[in-house]
């Protein structure tokens, strides 16, 4: 990933993440997450989902994170606290409820940092992206994160929290030209495609690109 760099031009390109995010607001609603609550976020970056949430349950207390420092983007949000680090190295603080949107995929030990977010909450809620995200990408480029499947997700969840909720769906996205889609994906920090073979990346054919995107509710009431 590349995001760093990539933040100034994320939200106009980031459509399906708005999308998630939108989503992942009205799943939690769904649920029955109660307003009004000492609430964190891990990776904020822009704050595309936070704009939402806030919006919707009105935290008592908001405290955001991310590995790269993006307080500039979040002028126009009301929060009270800004941790920059990678999740995976930080002391996780306590919260009535943790939240997270179109993160968790990029977690080396997503089961240790489950583990510690479990240790610090009593309410998560978050979305990713599973087993089967940008096929097409892996299917020409032969490159992919290690996704976890639905199944191995709800595994770990239900091995911490008494009560686990989720829904999975996928998202196609539909572009003009195969060059667009590449375009789309580099514009949002998804990168490696572009270091192969000039050849390779001329003979990418595909103006579809497919997310696999999993929402979650975990509880220890």
């Amino acid at each position: 990933m590349n995001f760093d760099k990539k933040y100034s031009s994320y939200e106009e390109n980031a459509k399906v993440q708005k999308e998630v995010a939108l989503k992942l607001v009205k799943f939690l609603q769904e649920k029955g997450v109660k307003k009004d609550k000492n609430v964190l976020e891990i990776g904020c970056g822009t704050g595309m989902f936070t704009r939402e949430f806030i919006r919707e349950f009105n935290p008592k207390s908001l405290t955001l994170n991310d590995m790269y420092n993006v307080e500039s983007y979040l002028k126009d949000i009301n929060y009270d606290k800004f941790i920059l680090g990678n999740i995976e190295e930080l002391n996780i603080p306590k919260s009535d409820l943790i939240v997270s949107s179109s993160v968790f995929q990029w977690i080396n030990n997503f089961t240790k940092v489950m583990e510690e977010i479990s240790k610090s909450t009593t309410e998560l809620g978050f979305s990713m992206y599973l087993e089967g995200n940008l096929e097409e990408i892996k299917e020409h480029f032969g490159i992919s994160l290690g996704y976890l499947t639905l199944d191995n997700v709800i595994e770990i969840l239900t091995s911490l929290y008494s009560k686990v909720k989720w829904k999975k769906e996928s998202i196609e996205i539909n572009f003009s030209t195969p060059l667009d889609a590449l375009r789309h994906l580099k514009n949002t920090g998804v990168t490696g495609f572009e270091r192969s073979n000039v050849g390779k990346v001329r003979s990418y054919d595909k103006t579809v690109l497919t997310y696999s995107v999993g929402y979650f509710y975990c509880s220890l009431l």
